[in-house]
């Protein structure tokens, strides 16, 4: 990112965070779990049930105390209230369907139209029986042809509060957003396609979206590749990239060496944390084994120079246990993993950002084009650059579409210095 792109974003950002705080609740309803966050204690505790004294940006538009206003779609499941560790306050909804049916599926009318001009929306999520699941919120505004579509995939914990700041996938019509007459959420199986469908949602939120969004520019893997071929290219268009290091991949065959590591350094770049697993999750390991790959890779980073950078991490397969969750928030800022749409801004949680692939083609694009519209931001993720991955012709014309876009291209710590 320029220095002049950085002003710019502080300061857009900043005071879209500015307002969003000043106007948000003191309290979640009632006098909570991955980002704008409960306390640590409430954490380690597994839980987001007690919520006194968080503050988060915006403001609830549905607490979920009463159901009246929800109904379940024909043949999509079940809904109802549960008091079962409530997200807030005395209980949340929860969506239910069988192995036999797609999906559960549950909307709300709105006689009067609701107006989310300049709005994002985030929702509070826990889930059972998988470890995935597909969340998709649309807005009918004022009807089904005309709607915007907000996705995103959840790659765990279960049995955890997280907050998804939603993002825009999809656009039918001409939506008039001062007139939203229908809200609709979805949940779906990803990756195991059998089993049960089952999670909780409550505090549903608003917030002002900032009058710019932003694009990240995320390299997985430490190769080679991105010193080699990617960095040129950012340097033409005064990009700064984001490296997710491995450190002891460092200097191995086709990957970077500690001095083409520094040298995307002095380009600007941010180098964070991506713990090595191997063929294992991270939450595989026990807890005390989690622990020492996160801290050992963090000290490795801010033993380099690289402090900024050490603060955010990268998840290793992108699946998070409730316990490496725990330890993630205890030792960084904030952490990237799969979610497959940009993420809505300002981020109610920083410890579920997600991102998608940055080699999708025209989705790619159009994803960069929704986080302009919409004031969001776009994580575009690329491992190999070249033979084995996306084209350099092809990087190239995906950096000048971004160049183009209405956005941005900033790095995990511009987002902390915005907020």
């Amino acid at each position: 990112m320029t220095h002049r792109n950085r002003r710019t974003f502080v300061t857009t950002i900043g005071t879209a965070g500015a307002i969003g705080l000043a106007g948000c609740l003191s309290s979640l309803r009632g006098d909570d779990d991955d980002e704008s966050t409960p306390s640590q204690e409430q954490e380690e505790n597994g839980g987001g049930a007690e919520t006194d004294g968080l503050d988060l940006p915006g403001e609830s538009i549905d607490d979920f105390e009463a159901l009246d206003d929800w109904s379940a779609m024909i043949d999509a499941g079940d809904l109802e209230a549960t008091a079962d560790d409530p997200y807030a306050d005395s209980q949340s909804a929860r969506l239910t369907a069988d192995e036999g049916t797609e999906a559960a599926s549950i909307y709300r009318s709105v006689a009067d139209g609701l107006d989310l001009r300049d709005r994002n929306l985030s929702l509070a999520v826990s889930f059972s029986e998988r470890d995935q699941l597909r969340l998709t919120l649309e807005l009918y505004a004022p009807d089904a042809r005309s709607a915007v579509r907000m996705h995103r995939t959840l790659t765990g914990p279960t049995d955890r509060w997280v907050r998804v700041d939603f993002g825009t996938i999809g656009v039918d019509g001409t939506p008039d957003l001062s007139d939203v007459r229908e809200i609709r959420l979805t949940a779906r199986r990803r990756g195991d396609q059998t089993g049960p469908i089952d999670c909780r949602i409550d505090d549903l939120r608003t917030v002002d979206r900032p009058d710019r969004g932003a694009v990240m520019l995320l390299f997985d893997a430490t190769l080679e590749d991105h010193y080699k071929r990617a960095l040129k290219y950012l340097d033409a268009f005064e990009f700064a990239g984001v490296e997710a290091v491995i450190p002891e991949a460092l200097g191995e065959s086709g990957r970077l060496s500690m001095g083409q590591l520094e040298t995307l350094g002095n380009a600007g770049w941010e180098a964070i944390a991506r713990p090595r697993t191997g063929a294992r999750f991270l939450h595989e390991f026990p807890r005390e084994q989690q622990a020492e790959r996160i801290q050992r890779t963090k000290r490795f980073l801010e033993s380099r120079g690289f402090e900024d950078g050490a603060r955010h991490f990268m998840t290793p397969r992108n699946i998070l246990g409730s316990e490496t969750l725990d330890l993630v928030r205890e030792h960084h800022e904030t952490a990237f993993r799969f979610g497959s749409a940009p993420n809505g801004l300002p981020l109610t949680d920083s410890h579920d950002v997600g991102f998608f692939s940055g080699t999708a083609g025209q989705t790619t694009r159009d994803y960069v084009d929704y986080a302009a519209e919409y004031g969001q931001l776009a994580v575009l993720h690329f491992e190999h650059i070249g033979d084995d991955g996306i084209s350099e012709s092809a990087f190239a014309d995906l950096l000048a579409h971004v160049d183009a876009a209405d956005v941005d291209v900033v790095t995990p710590s511009d987002l902390l210095e915005g907020y």
